[in-house]
């Protein structure tokens, strides 16, 4: 992390806090119709856009198909973040100089990037444990950059009860012919799809140091974190490299009752501390 003045810290230049949108429709998707869900994303992401300090949303599409979540299973979440959707949380956000970050949780990413493919979002992660083949991963890296988006491989480094993630060294010898085409890698900091408000959900930062570590100077590009970010750990998580920080239920699920452009600005304050203390 280069060095920084505190107001490039606290007006979010330095480091960009990313809401996790999903985090607001949680354990709701059964019970709520969908529009009404729909509703209440777009008005949190309006009222984020009003702040200089958020120009970056991350967005998760739970899908069936995916063999990566534990017993306790996250909701899946189509029937409210559809094609249609994502192509209109877009526009909002790029209307005002942000961009949105899809994350896509399934076994067949190839197959569900096309489903999105007009979506002109800034960026599309992907697992990257579901890619069994170098041809496969260079594949799809070419058909996310060809969107005119930013690749970003997942790491899972904690897994879940049902899912071991593969050695660090053998995560690496995957990607590693793709990093000059990757612009940002994002690491799993927590079990798999868990929530930080949860025991699976604490940021393991042992684990991503050994996964950074090992990736070291081979990678230029960014490095996002999620899973386990809180005001407690953040400061932590830009420490060891993270400019993106993916965070969601703090913001939107706050224990002290904090508006999330109230926790967003704790956060950068932390990290101010941290950086330039």
């Amino acid at each position: 992390m280069r060095p920084a003045a505190p107001g490039d810290v606290l007006g979010g230049e330095v480091v960009k806090i990313n809401p996790a949108l999903i985090t607001i429709t949680d354990r709701l998707v059964a019970t709520t119709p969908p529009e009404t869900l729909r509703r209440r994303v777009r008005e949190q992401v309006r009222e984020l856009l009003e702040s200089e300090k958020v120009r970056t949303f991350h967005l998760d599409v739970n899908f069936e198909d995916y063999g990566g979540f534990g017993r306790n299973k996250p909701d899946i979440n189509t029937s409210v973040f559809t094609p249609n959707f994502v192509s209109e949380l877009n526009e909002l956000v790029r209307s005002r100089g942000a961009f949105l970050n899809l994350h896509l949780l399934t076994d067949h990413p190839e197959r569900r990037l096309r489903e999105f493919e007009d979506a002109g979002v800034g960026a599309v992660c992907f697992q990257a444990e579901v890619v069994d083949e170098a041809q496969q991963l260079e594949e799809l890296v070419e058909q996310i950059v060809g969107l005119g988006a930013c690749a970003s491989p997942v790491i899972e480094t904690v897994g879940t009860d049902s899912f071991v993630p593969p050695p660090k060294e053998e995560v690496l010898a995957l990607l590693e012919p793709v990093l000059p085409r990757v612009g940002m890698l994002t690491v799993q900091a927590t079990g798999t799809a868990s929530r930080s408000n949860t025991s699976a959900g604490i940021f393991d930062r042992e684990h991503v140091r050994s996964y950074l570590e090992i990736i070291g100077e081979r990678f230029e590009g960014a490095i996002q974190l999620q899973g386990g970010i809180r005001t407690d750990t953040v400061a932590e998580a830009v420490k060891l490299g993270a400019e993106f920080l993916v965070c969601g239920t703090e913001i939107f699920h706050n224990r002290d009752g904090l508006r999330p452009l109230e926790v967003i600005n704790l956060m950068l304050e932390e990290v101010a501390r941290g950086l330039t203390g």
